[in-house]
């Protein structure tokens, strides 16, 4: 056979190659493919044979283009200009695409044929340019008068196929010639008509559809499609095998870890996150093995870890539910929004059931890895490679059991909050975290009641009082394995560092009334207990985790004091400046000298020097976020409410926990303004009278201690640090979720309970 009509699926009972099989066989199956030929192999051979064409000077001549078309008699008339294009069994294979080696030439005359057949010689003859023996297969198909055309990457792990695309033709778009423009085009299943976040053209709701046949055609698997549309059908001009995965433009996020972790987390710590990422996201996967295996959950920047928010956003739209889901819960925010789908939600009932049943028995599933946490951090390290293993384990064991636990509690909360009653509910509970609060109190009364406690509390030093010795060693039997920032390992513990609580003792307590019980709060009882059973476990279980943070940070500690004796570190310290890697390799005897760390040490510094945003792209201009270039100071920033209350004060505006009040300001008319909160900042709570969050979610660690102590306080208003600056006379209005700059003549009030 020399020329087989695309469309007629003969191909597949040939050797010919991928480029012209699949485009036969889609035309066969009824998409839009140009009418169009295969000039076989056979064809070729046969006219090298009869000298119809010859090798000459290295390359393909046809000495009389008569005898050429006369063996071309099957090619029909095409009525318009055609492509001519290599189809040779060397490309478009699943390892190896070799797309543009060869040549292809488009807007060919096919009448008279002069034209075509130096076509047809430049393609074979493109064929010289690669040794080894492979089939020389040609198509020719009628060009498609396009308006608009490009390149789609349909791929598995995406909800969205990737589309580069410009006006008319495609060619010096696939070329590299120019860069056309980029589109996300969310993927239609077949049971979907269209689908987008906004409108979508014309054009490309039609290449929409026609990538939605080509996968149901030729399965769900990673395709590289050209295609071209003329105004009325988008036309399959090539498909073939994704050889390799696009790395695409996936959004980012600090959010969550901007709540646990400092600015910038020590490299040991951010090299433990970045390594767990594989481990964290199975945790979704065990429900539902369709979701992407090769997407990195996370993703380390400027020395910070992000969490791969386009992932998880994704993951939403694969199961139809909304991705405000995932944007609201972890405190971030997201560009495109989709809503409910109800038919995908109906597909994947299954995987959402088994997630709900797994919720409501994660308070039982996390008093399980509670109890593993205790034994398996209990014992004796041997060296670095095994504390290392073992803070990975708790560190995914943390997180994962934390995604059932705020999931549990999530829905609840919402419904408590949409009634009305979350804050009377929320006022009466204290978990395991909101009584690192409470349990000062005794030491408190000691310290008020006894000047000479009192004084030496001020000079950072332990009073030798025994009753407050008592109290004190039983407050840190009980919390001194907390700290500030303590996700961060690098991070001393309360026992190791108590500055921070010796300040909070000082400060009088400022128990706050209690919201009158209502009968909507007493009807909405049964949900807020199924909300308390999972945040109860939710604070015990980190509690719980730090006990085993400790312990490994204290067995770290001494495996690096001996690493020091023998000459391979200059202190024990200094392993928090390393990742896992190195500090693994002093197991193998590594010498870590001080150039080294000076070296390191300066890295961190420039590090420092960034100011991310909450939300970013992986290719945006890092460079850009270092210095921070604030825009104009906004007068007015709202945020999500966390409790009632108004507040006058003075902006106190940190990036890290501190309980020195700058000269002249007083706890009554202070208002904490922070990049996040978590535990570590309860002894600054402690002297102020509101406080104003950046990031963190209303289910986050920090925002449920300021429920439970009662603080006015408003949590995710984005660049509040950047717009405020310490002194700054704001009003903040608890209750609507606002923050204001006022005038600098405006009188401060305090606190105003409504």
């Amino acid at each position: 056979m020399f020329v087989l009509q695309l469309g007629d699926n003969l191909s597949a009972k040939t050797a010919i190659g991928n480029k012209a099989k699949l485009l036969d066989f889609a035309r066969y199956s009824g998409l839009p493919v140009p009418k169009g030929v295969i000039i076989t192999d056979e064809f070729y051979q046969a006219a090298l044979h009869k000298h119809v064409l010859r090798l000459e000077h290295g390359r393909v001549v046809a000495p009389n283009p008569d005898w050429l078309m006369a063996m071309l008699t099957d090619v029909p008339p095409f009525r318009t200009l055609v492509a001519v294009r290599s189809a040779f069994s060397a490309e478009d294979r699943s390892d190896e695409s070799l797309a543009g080696f060869f040549t292809s030439k488009l807007f060919v005359r096919a009448r008279p044929y002069d034209e075509l057949i130096q076509a047809l010689c430049d393609v074979w003859s493109s064929a010289l340019k690669r040794s080894g023996n492979f089939r020389r297969d040609v198509l020719l198909m009628e060009m498609v008068g396009a308006r608009h055309s490009g390149v789609a990457f349909t791929e598995t792990e995406y909800e969205d196929d990737l589309v580069n695309f410009t006006s008319g033709t495609a060619e010096k778009l696939v070329s590299g010639q120019v860069e056309g423009e980029t589109l996300l085009l969310p993927q239609l299943r077949q049971f979907e008509t269209a689908l987008a976040a906004e409108p979508l053209p014309d054009w490309a709701q039609r290449l929409q559809r026609l990538l939605k046949a080509v996968r149901k055609v030729f399965g769900a698997h990673n395709w590289d499609i050209e295609w071209a549309d003329d105004g009325k059908v988008c036309w399959l001009v090539q498909i073939r095998p994704i050889t390799r995965m696009t790395r695409r433009n996936e959004q980012f996020t600090i959010a969550n870890h901007k709540e646990i972790f400092p600015e910038l987390p020590s490299p040991f710590m951010t090299s433990v996150v970045a390594s767990c990422a594989e481990g964290l996201f199975s945790y979704y996967r065990k429900f539902d093995a369709t979701l992407p295996a090769h997407r990195p959950f996370l993703e380390v920047f400027i020395g910070r870890p992000f969490i791969n928010l386009s992932l998880m956003t994704d993951m939403m739209r694969h199961w139809g539910l909304p991705t405000r889901l995932v944007t609201d819960n972890i405190g971030g925010e997201s560009g495109r929004v989709f809503g409910l789908n109800f038919t995908r939600l109906l597909t994947k009932l299954p995987v959402l059931l088994r997630q709900g049943v797994a919720q409501l028995l994660s308070p039982r599933s996390a008093k399980k890895v509670m109890s593993q946490i205790l034994s398996r951090t209990a014992r004796p390290f041997q060296n670095f490679g095994e504390a290392t293993d073992e803070l990975r384990w708790l560190y995914t064991a943390l997180v994962t059991e934390m995604f059932s636990l705020t999931a549990a509690m999530s829905l609840p909360l919402v419904l408590l909050r949409q009634l009305g009653t979350l804050e009377e509910h929320n006022a009466r509970q204290q978990t395991i975290s909101s009584q690192m609060f409470s349990d000062l109190e005794p030491l408190r009364q000691l310290a008020l009641n006894n000047p000479a406690i009192a004084d030496a509390l001020r000079k950072n030093q332990l009073p030798q009082d025994p009753a407050f010795q008592a109290a004190w060693h039983a407050y840190l039997s009980k919390h001194g394995h907390r700290g500030i920032y303590e996700s961060d390992i690098a991070r001393p513990r309360f026992r190791e560092q108590p500055d921070a609580l010796f300040a909070a003792i000082l400060q009088p307590s400022s128990a706050r009334p209690l919201p009158p019980r209502t009968l909507t709060g007493f009807l909405t009882l049964p949900v807020w207990l199924q909300a308390s059973r999972a945040m109860h476990a939710r604070e015990t279980l980190r509690y719980t985790a730090m006990m085993g943070f400790e312990r490994l940070r204290l067995a770290l500690l001494e495996l690096a004091a001996q690493a020091t004796q023998r000459g391979q570190l200059p202190n024990a310290t200094a392993i928090w400046m390393m990742t896992i890697s190195e500090v693994c390799a002093l197991d193998n005897g590594k010498i870590f000298d001080e150039t080294f760390f000076a070296q390191r040490h300066a890295e961190i510094e420039r590090l420092r020097a960034y100011t991310v945003p909450d939300l970013f792209h992986r290719f945006d201009d890092l460079d850009a976020f270092r210095p921070s270039l604030s825009a104009e100071p906004a007068l007015r920033l709202s945020g999500i409410s966390l409790t009632l209350g108004t507040v006058q004060g003075k902006a106190w505006v940190l990036r890290e926990p501190s309980t020195n009040l700058p000269e002249g300001f007083e706890k009554n008319t202070t208002i904490l303004v922070a990049r996040s909160v978590d535990a570590g900042w309860i002894p600054t709570f402690a002297l102020v009278a509101g406080v104003v969050v950046e990031t963190g979610g209303d289910l986050s660690h920090g925002s449920i201690i300021l429920r439970e102590i009662g603080l006015p306080a408003i949590t995710n208003v984005r660049r509040a640090t950047a717009v405020f600056h310490t002194g700054d006379w704001l009003r903040l209005n608890a209750a609507q979720g606002l923050v204001e700059r006022l005038q600098p003549d405006s009188t401060p009030e305090g606190i105003t309970l409504p």
